[in-house]
């Protein structure tokens, strides 16, 4: 009964909507009430996007949490559903990756900046196991039968501005210097006017959130 409904087309875009719902309204709404501590707006050319769910700072961060844990358990029926209905093995290891990433978003609500360690380890969960997934999906997508395609092979380009996002933000962070903790928390007084590590963390939020609602339109 549960293999038959995850299989059902259905299930990927109602999960799949609902997922990129609860994450834009979540990020969206708090942003626009956002006051640093230096009473500066949130910018997406310096601020990460977790800066949204700190506590006691960001005015709506319970919001931004709540909308961050909804989107992940949304997200994650939405993963094995079309890892499931998509054929071949590249697409089950989406299907995993897929579910790795989807409680690596959760986790990003649960832990907040407040509790920093843990929400790096959270965020870097889902910068890495996004990356997989969408790789993993983009590759079933192109490698589909002929004759038992889910959805057109010209799919698979939808996940390009994701992994190119995921793929840069990852490549810099190994470069860095300091622990992901520490790089994903800017001193204000260092804060530039135009960082490029939050512009590619953006990057990666709407370029998920295009892939999601893409793959939904094209089943």
């Amino acid at each position: 009964m549960i293999l038959t409904l995850l299989k059902n087309p259905l299930t990927f875009q109602l999960m799949a909507s609902a997922g990129v719902l609860f994450a834009v309204l979540g990020s969206l709404i708090p942003a626009l009430a956002y006051r640093g501590k230096q009473g500066q707006a949130h910018s997406p050319l310096n601020h990460f996007i977790s800066e949204l769910g700190e506590v006691g700072v960001s005015k709506l961060a319970w919001v931004f949490n709540l909308g961050l844990i909804l989107s992940g358990l949304c997200l994650l029926p939405a993963s094995l559903s079309f890892g499931l209905m998509l054929p071949g093995f590249i697409a089950k290891l989406g299907l995993l990756a897929g579910g790795v990433t989807a409680l690596g978003l959760g986790f990003v609500g649960v832990f907040p900046m407040n509790k920093l360690k843990p929400h790096a380890a959270a965020a870097m969960t889902f910068f890495r196991a996004g990356l997989a997934m969408v790789l993993s999906f983009s590759l079933a997508i192109a490698l589909q039968d002929a004759y038992t395609l889910l959805l057109p092979r010209a799919y698979a380009l939808a996940g390009l501005p994701a992994i190119l996002a995921f793929a840069s933000f990852l490549f810099l962070m190994a470069k860095a210097a300091q622990p992901a903790a520490d790089a994903l928390n800017p001193l204000e007084a260092a804060r530039p006017k135009v960082w490029v590590m939050p512009i590619l963390e953006w990057a990666i939020f709407f370029g998920i959130v295009a892939w999601f609602l893409v793959i939904a339109l094209g089943l």
